[in-house]
Formats: C-alpha cells, structure tokens, sequence
C-alpha cells in the first residue's frame, strides 16, 4: 500500500465529512433552540454534527501533517526562487499569508463581506428560533418535571404580570392523556422527551396548559416598573421584538433613551447594542424604568 495515496484520499474524504458537517452546523439552530426542540437534520442532531465534526477535525489534523512530512520536499521547493534559493516570502507564500490572514482579521472585525457572511448565520438561527421557539431559559430541558413545574409558573407570573400556579400532578395527568409517559416527577423533560419520541418544547406546552391564573399582581410601592425585563433571554432579542411581545410602544422607548443620549438601533439584538454602549442589557431597562417611577402604575407623564 502506498502511503502517499493513503494520506491524500484520507485528507480527501475528512476535507468531504469536514465541510458537510461544518455547513450542517452552519445551518443549525442555537444550542438552546436545538435542545428545546430536538432539532434534526437529514437525520442526525446539533450535538452528533459536532461530534463528526470535531473528530474529522482532529483526523484532518493528523494526516495533514503527515502529509506535510511526506510532501516536504514539494514544499520547499515552493519557496524557492529562480536561483534555487530558499525564500519564505516569496510572491506565492505572501499572496497565501495574506488572504489567510485577511480571512482571521475579517471573521473578528466583521469587514465587508466578512460581516455579511457572519449576519446570514445570525438570520438563518434566527429563523429557527422563530419557527421552534426557545426554553423560558437556559438548559430548561435539563430541568426535573417538578422542578420545571414550579419555575414554569414563576415564567409565567412575570410574563403575564398575575398569579399563575400549576400543579405538578395535574400536568402529569395531562400528560399522560396526551399520551406521554412519565415514570415520575423526578424526570427530567429531555429523558421524558427522549422516552416518548417527542419534544421538551411539546411537553412544556402541555403542562402550561393547566396553569391556573389568579389575580393581576399589584406593584408594590418602589417596585413599580413600565417596561418588563424579559424572563430570559433578555440579550437575544431586539427593541422591536420587545415592543412586539410586551405591547409596548417603540418610539416611545427609542425617545425615552435618546433623551439619555442612548442611541439604540431598534432592530439589533440587545446584547450587542448594550456592548456597543458599554453596558449591559438591564442596564437599558434600568435607565427605562428609573424615568417610569412615579404615582399609580409609575407610568410617564
């Protein structure tokens, strides 16, 4: 067997598995949206494209710098000038440096079309999370049912601003009418998922479901707020989003900031606006609400 051959198929078919996995992991969701939903692919997950991603990598890796070693002296011949010298920076081995690093400093400093490339994976995750929807917060997969059960209903108290229960052993009877097994409130959503072919997501929904919504809660005086913070991701979305999910009126908050000199893009994401203006998200809502206190509801004159 010749090893030449051998090293340059194994490079061949890894380059293959490499760029399919990467433009399937390129395609994916968020982690947070892939996990809620069990997202899948031509048939295998978020976490398995990675998994044949990182041992391609690490394949790739090996058997290039063997054929590095089997191919050195084609390498260095490479360099070399007409009078057989060897030149590192010769016009060739600059015109590679130089696009590779033009390639390293565009993927930081999001230059044109650098900048273009990297927004298309923002919009193409930003779809998927548009159409499967993600966890009230992070990891809520992991979480055990009766766990879930009771930070669902604090979620859902702060969104919908009232009194909100629900009964563990009222969602497990749901459950199990929509026919989904659960051995116990131990369990957690994702091995409950798992057990039933279904989703976190889809379970979540049914034990919102019978939720039981009390009285709209009174603001307690000092604690009075007009904008609601989000329950989780509070960096992910944009003003407009907001606007949209709490009913709240964008040029109002968009004048509000800028009579603080804030500046705010209503269409980019909270996290970057607030790095962009160094702070913090809340800290947007902080400056929000603290010209929001007053009489009654605190609202604004």
């Amino acid at each position: 067997m010749r090893s030449r051959r051998l090293i340059s198929l194994i490079l061949f078919v890894s380059f293959i598995f490499l760029s399919y996995s990467g433009l399937m992991l390129f395609l994916s969701p968020q982690g947070r949206v892939a996990y809620w939903s069990n997202w899948a692919m031509l048939g295998l997950t978020k976490d398995q494209y990675s998994a044949v991603h990182m041992v391609f990598m690490a394949m790739f890796l090996t058997v290039g710098i063997w054929h590095t070693v089997l191919n050195w002296k084609p390498i260095v011949h490479y360099l070399r000038n007409r009078a057989k010298k060897v030149r590192v920076f010769n016009p060739e081995s600059t015109a590679a440096l130089v696009l590779c690093l033009l390639f390293f400093v565009g993927s930081l400093t999001g230059i044109p079309p650098f900048r273009q490339f990297l927004d298309a994976n923002e919009a193409i995750k930003a779809h998927w999370e548009r159409e499967s929807g993600s966890p009230p917060w992070g990891h809520a997969e992991e979480s055990r049912l009766d766990r879930f059960c009771l930070r669902m209903a604090d979620f859902e108290r702060i969104e919908r601003q009232r009194e909100v229960t629900i009964d563990c052993s009222e969602a497990v009877t749901a459950l199990e009418e929509a026919g989904i097994i659960v051995e116990d409130q131990s369990q957690r959503l994702v091995d409950i998922a798992v057990a039933n072919s279904t989703t976190p997501k889809a379970i979540a929904e049914v034990v919102v479901s019978v939720a039981h919504l009390g009285d709209m809660i009174e603001p307690q005086a000092g604690q009075v707020e007009e904008f609601a913070r989000p329950y989780s991701g509070m960096g992910r979305i944009t003003m407009r989003e907001y606007a949209e999910r709490y009913d709240a009126d964008l040029d109002r908050i968009l004048s509000l900031l800028a009579e603080r000199g804030i500046q705010l893009d209503p269409d980019g994401r909270l996290r970057e606006e607030a790095d962009r203006l160094g702070m913090d998200p809340g800290q947007i809502f902080d400056l929000l609400n603290e010209r929001s206190q007053g009489p009654g509801r605190g609202r604004l004159p």
